[in-house]
């Protein structure tokens, strides 16, 4: 994977349809001044000091960042030029040495929402230097398990059962922590290993600032079970997402389990389920699983996502028919700065992943919209684009001596002059300039 040559869209709520307005710098400044309040916290539970993070703010035609005149004073808002490429979304980046929190505009949902944002945000800023950030996130061999009936089924099962341990104590928040567990391996022996360690890898790359979201912002269990079994939640694609509810779930049940040593543990590389059944002691009941599934409410959940799959597999076939097959056109970017949703993607085998609302952008001025998908490879060197006849009518083969702008179903490109074409049959590749 290029992780040397990507800034990547890791926030669970990557993209958003932010308006070319000026922000509300009040409503900013209070949030931020929340959000720092929150911070304070972080050395509590990571031993690491989260004083110097500053966050960038985002929209389509404006940009602001926090200035403060000393350590511990009131942020202001000001205005903020992004140098020309740089990707907006959710995320953290490095501009002329200074790693901002990004965070879009507007910002949507309650206080509480904003503030566990921006929380959730300025915890990437400290990865991987002082916060853990390993190994390969995105969906290979087998990365369609969360997109499957049973993967699905398996998980929900799990996220109840977190969200009954932690609003419970005594036997009855452990009977629930091992009826956790047992969904869990249950959704592990589908996993193909290279889709297991995606996942462990999740656990802290997202999971972490989730988790740390939910526990530095002083949100309730009850909270965080509400809308761990909320529908919104079970309607998005978890391909990706898993880990914004499995990292808080985990994290506040070994809290009330084991205080703050399982965080060092994990820290190191540990896998939350094992860390639980470690606090447990016991391996999880399997002499019964149809019983404790249907306390959670197993069967309807089933049918549920067996009518979902469905729905699915005829997506999964449009965007066959969409991408991979007919003419294309595939980008080699050479640097992929992207942003994307991560409650939206869909595993294409061998193809890669497409990827809802996808932005591509370069220093030279390229860009690539794709709201409606682009389907990147699986060891992300391209990008591939359905193609119209009315768009091969303007490619030739040869550099661009002036720029390009090609507009396909759902996508928009543009090029400066220099950028390479060639043409094989039904695809056309387009390459930077030398």
């Amino acid at each position: 994977m290029l992780r040397n040559l990507m800034l990547m869209a890791l926030s669970f709520a990557a993209i958003t349809s932010a308006g070319a307005q000026d922000a509300d710098t009040v409503g900013l400044a209070r949030t931020v001044g929340l959000a720092r309040e929150a911070l304070a916290r972080m050395p509590a539970i990571w031993h690491v000091s989260a004083d110097t993070v500053e966050w960038l703010f985002t929209g389509v035609d404006s940009a602001y960042v926090t200035r403060r005149s000393a350590p511990g004073a009131r942020d202001r808002i000001v205005p903020f030029t992004l140098p020309i490429g740089t990707p907006r979304a959710n995320m953290s980046v490095d501009i002329d040495g200074q790693r901002y929190a990004m965070v879009l505009l507007p910002i949507g949902g309650t206080e509480d929402d904003r503030v566990r944002l921006l929380v959730h945000e300025a915890t990437h800023t400290l990865q991987p230097h002082l916060l853990p950030n390993p190994g390969n996130t995105e969906p290979m061999d087998g990365g369609d398990l969360l997109a499957t009936a049973a993967g699905r089924t398996w998980l929900f099962l799990e996220l109840r059962a977190l969200a009954k341990a932690i609003t419970l104590d005594g036997d009855a928040r452990r009977t629930a922590a091992r009826d956790a567990l047992l969904f869990r391996a249950l959704r592990d022996t589908l996993a193909t290993p290279s889709e297991r360690a995606r996942l462990d890898a999740l656990d802290l790359v997202e999971g972490i600032p989730s988790y740390s979201a939910w526990r530095l912002t002083l949100a309730t269990p009850e909270a965080l079970a509400a809308q761990l079994d909320s529908s919104p939640m079970l309607a998005r694609s978890w391909v990706r997402a898993v880990s914004y509810a499995t990292g808080p779930a985990y994290g506040f049940l070994l809290d009330a389990l084991a205080g703050s040593a399982w965080r060092d543990a994990h820290r190191s590389g540990a896998r939350l389920p094992d860390l639980l059944a470690l606090v447990l002691g016991t391996s999880p009941v399997t002499d019964d699983i149809g019983a404790r599934a249907r306390l959670y409410g197993g069967d309807e959940i089933r049918v549920a996502e067996r009518a979902r799959e469905k729905e699915i597999a005829e997506r999964l076939e449009s965007f066959r028919e969409r991408f991979t097959r007919g003419r294309v056109l595939r980008l080699f970017p050479g640097v992929l700065r992207v942003t994307f949703d991560p409650n939206g993607q869909y595993p294409l085998g061998e193809h890669g992943t497409v990827m809802m609302g996808f932005r591509w952008t370069a220093e030279d001025g390229a860009e690539l919209r794709a709201p409606e998908g682009a389907l990147v490879a699986p060891d992300w060197s391209y990008v591939q684009l359905p193609l119209s006849t009315a768009n091969t009518t303007r490619l030739t083969a040869g550099t661009l001596d002036s720029p390009l702008k090609l507009e396909g179903t759902g996508w928009t490109l543009s090029l400066p002059a220099g950028w390479r074409i060639s043409i094989a049959g039904g695809r056309t590749e387009v390459r930077p300039p030398i």
